[in-house]
């Protein structure tokens, strides 16, 4: 990789957990926009700048860059948000890049009921902010809820190494932010099961709510020691933490939608369950009476996250898909 010349990819911080992982190509080269829309601050992830991972740049100029990432999710594209909110950084890229192909990585999909009562709504809103860039999602699910042609779906990863499996304690465990998008995370069933889990005397942890680790070390840690984790999600695409828990060793007790049904086997590597409060009550109360058993359903999820969720795979179709956009911009683009 070293005599081959690195794509220069032009992006800007967003969704920090995800794009460590995307800091890590060997054949890429990241630079980030400085602006104040989004602005780098150190994360937990620890100065990806320092490290070399990112490297800032204070300007878009023509030539520079190969290719260039831009950032949606649901919350961008009321028209408010476009004109002077977060959606309005890539309103403004998306006019001013016109020279290399760009990427729109969503991180989201079309369902924020608060917002757009009419999810089809949302669809046309996307297909004409997208227009003809290059549309990538999270899970295969969101790719057929945006019904945008040729859509491409990479699922994350993560290094397996750099989470924490240890001796776990008797609790159950949510990571979800702690505000937005109710009904998308589905806060209110989370609210039900950890009110039912309290009347059983079984501890449920929200992080960032109950417990806010100070460090990615306290959160891994603490994560470690979980026996189950909870995700309650109706619309996330594939949530990070659930992945961050299986590698950590948790059994896993997951609502089945955005593909979690495509690589959880009920009862062998985690659990599938319903909008029920007294379903997932009933069984994490069962799975911490039965530790042992528990303890062994987690490690076969584990072993599932290695197979699924690993850096191989996802930076090979990262390479690919980054190669054939830059090709196929290129026959779009010569004159004939």
């Amino acid at each position: 990789m070293e005599n081959q010349k690195k794509i220069r990819i032009l992006d800007y911080p967003w969704h920090i957990a995800h794009q460590y992982e995307m800091g890590k190509f060997p054949f890429a080269k990241f630079f980030w926009l400085c602006q104040r829309i989004r602005p780098y601050n150190k994360s937990n992830r620890g100065d990806m700048i320092k490290n070399g991972m990112f490297e800032l740049t204070p300007y878009y100029k023509e030539g520079e860059f190969d290719v260039a990432i831009l950032h949606l999710d649901q919350g961008c594209i009321e028209d408010k948000i476009l004109e002077s909110g977060k959606g309005s950084l890539y309103a403004q890229l998306d006019k001013v890049i016109q020279d290399i192909p760009k990427i729109v990585l969503m991180h989201g999909t079309p369902y924020s009921p608060e917002k757009f009562p009419d999810p089809q709504v949302m669809i046309d809103k996307v297909k004409a902010l997208v227009g003809d860039n290059y549309f990538l999602v999270n899970s295969h699910r969101a790719a057929e809820q945006w019904e945008i042609p040729n859509t491409k779906t990479i699922i994350h990863s993560m290094d397996k190494d750099e989470l924490w499996d240890l001796p776990k304690k008797s609790r159950v465990v949510t990571v979800i932010s702690p505000g937005g998008f109710d009904s998308y995370y589905d806060r209110e069933f989370l609210a039900e099961v950890k009110t039912e889990l309290a009347k059983r005397g079984i501890k449920h942890s929200h992080v960032p709510v109950d417990y806010v680790p100070k460090s990615f070390d306290k959160y891994r840690k603490y994560l470690g020691e979980s026996l189950i984790y909870f995700n309650p999600t109706k619309e996330s695409p594939m949530p990070r933490a659930r992945t961050e828990a299986m590698f950590s060793g948790c059994c896993i007790v997951t609502t089945p939608w955005q593909d979690a049904d495509t690589f959880i086997k009920h009862g062998e590597n985690g659990f599938l369950v319903n909008r029920d409060v007294q379903e997932v009550a009933d069984l994490c109360e069962k799975l911490i009476k039965d530790k042992e058993h528990t303890i062994k359903i987690g490690q076969a999820g584990k072993k599932t996250a290695e197979e699924i969720f690993n850096p191989e795979r996802y930076q090979a179709e990262w390479q690919d898909y980054l190669h054939f956009v830059i090709e196929d911009y290129k026959k779009r683009n010569q004159n004939i």
